[in-house]
């Protein structure tokens, strides 16, 4: 039996760093460090021949800081990179240190993106871009077929969730190589469009690489694969106190870190609109949502829609801004709920502000539209689970806010018409067999339910 529905989209992934993840050890859902350890043990010993050994992502509440020696206790003669559930983090051990040249002291350009011990040496923690990609840019490339088992691996992941077409939110240098290798194999089934990762320190020189590769993909005029989005990140997280915030932190007193100085987001986002990309900036904290929503707004409009993703916390005077500009939220349901990660944030921005975080139903009351991603590998891609969480905001008998919960009506459409609309995408008769509508079940049965098969046209791409 089973009804027929329209196919769920994600508006916001990262299907590519998924499928690499999932070539090393896989860390989700476990409890306790001596699980982590464990589990990295026991890969490392069945992988003899890895020469770094790079996984995730673990849950970051599990500890203040994660420490380089217990790695060490398991692994000290390889490399290991482990990633956090907020992406915004990773935890190495001192092999890895050494082989990024940071094993006795850290470049002082990075001041509070590397958690120190008593000595003034990296402990084994490092937060945001400046601090992670000192070690993530010494690991070997994969190979191209390495590549494309993630890919594959990641695509059949999003296909058995229901998922036709994603927006794969952080393409940068050789990414979407593999993507035009992949259409090239035959092998893309879920449709895919790019967003090219523009950065204070590269806007200038990926432009025309970043050209170069959208011609590529337009010169295609293919239905699996776009390339029309610009990614700006604007600010880092609440977690690791680099989300930029309007009123400072609790425990720190400062407001964040931007990822941009103002001005400069103003220019590179006028230039990348004027070249007909769409803006696409990751912004959590109240500040950056704000400079996010002066970006689109002085920016030369766009066939698509600007897109703002996360938008944690927004400042109540710039709720309305969403609709009058015509700015798509991007959220991620699944944060709408008091789990670990959620409420590690409380110490930093206290009680009230959890309380204020996914305001999806004032937006869509003023009249903004939502749609719906999952930031896939930072949580889980599976839309039903989303949908949930949006009509209940609830976890493990806790709630926040209820007076934002959305109907499972308007959540899916978040998952399904919204993220089409956001893509400017046709719809290709894509449909999705699940065991129950979501829309017709108790609420707390919806992640229950199954998806049995996944179409296009007559043509089937997932049946279970």
């Amino acid at each position: 039996m089973g009804v027929w529905l329209p196919a769920f989209r994600d508006g916001h992934a990262h299907p590519l760093f998924a499928g690499r993840e999932a070539l090393g050890p896989q860390l989700d859902g476990l409890k306790s460090i001596e699980e982590i350890k464990t589990t990295v043990r026991k890969w490392a010993l069945a992988n003899p021949q890895a020469e770094w050994i790079v996984g995730g992502a673990y849950e970051r509440s599990l500890a203040p800081s994660f420490l380089a020696k217990w790695i060490d206790e398991v692994v000290p003669d390889r490399p290991v990179v482990l990633h956090a559930s907020d992406h915004h983090t990773i935890w190495v051990n001192t092999e890895a240190l050494r082989r990024a040249g940071v094993a006795t002291s850290f470049p002082q350009v990075f001041p509070g993106y590397a958690d120190l011990d008593e000595e003034g040496k990296p402990s084994g923690t490092l937060r945001e871009s400046g601090a992670m990609d000192v070690v993530l840019g010494v690991i070997p490339a994969l190979s191209m077929n390495q590549e494309l088992d993630a890919l594959s691996w990641a695509q059949d992941k999003m296909l058995s969730a229901g998922i036709v077409q994603v927006q794969d939110a952080w393409i940068e240098r050789g990414m979407a190589e593999v993507y035009l290798e992949a259409h090239a194999r035959g092998l893309l089934k879920v449709r895919t469009n790019l967003a090219f990762r523009v950065t204070p320190e590269n806007f200038e020189d990926d432009f025309s690489y970043f050209e170069d590769l959208r011609h590529k993909i337009d010169a295609l005029d293919s239905k699996l694969l776009t390339a029309k989005t610009a990614k700006f990140f604007a600010d880092g997280v609440l977690g690791s106190g680099t989300a930029a915030v309007v009123e400072p932190y609790e425990d720190s007193h400062h407001h964040g870190e931007p990822v941009w100085e103002k001005q400069r987001l103003l220019e590179v986002t006028k230039r990348y609109a004027a070249a007909g990309y769409q803006l696409h900036i990751h912004a959590i904290g109240d500040a950056a949502v704000r400079d996010a929503l002066d970006a689109i707004e002085q920016a030369p409009k766009t066939i698509l829609p600007g897109v703002i993703a996360h938008a944690e916390l927004i400042a109540e005077q710039d709720i309305q801004r969403f609709a009058d500009l015509g700015v798509y939220a991007n959220m991620q349901p699944l944060w709408a709920r008091p789990d670990g990660m959620l409420l590690s944030c409380q110490p930093r921005i206290g009680k009230n502000r959890i309380e204020r975080m996914y305001q999806m139903r004032s937006l869509l009351d003023s009249g903004a539209t939502i749609s719906f991603g999952s930031d896939w590998p930072v949580s889980s891609v599976i839309p039903l689970e989303g949908i949930q969480t949006a009509v209940t905001r609830t976890f493990e008998g806790q709630s926040i806010s209820p007076e934002q919960r959305l109907d499972a009506n308007q959540a899916y459409s978040a998952y399904t018409s919204a993220v089409l609309s956001q893509l400017g995408a046709n719809d290709l008769d894509e449909r999705v067999l699940l065991s129950a509508d979501p829309r017709a079940v108790a609420v707390d049965e919806i992640s229950q339910i199954e998806v049995l098969q996944v179409t296009r046209g007559d043509e089937v791409l997932f049946s279970n």
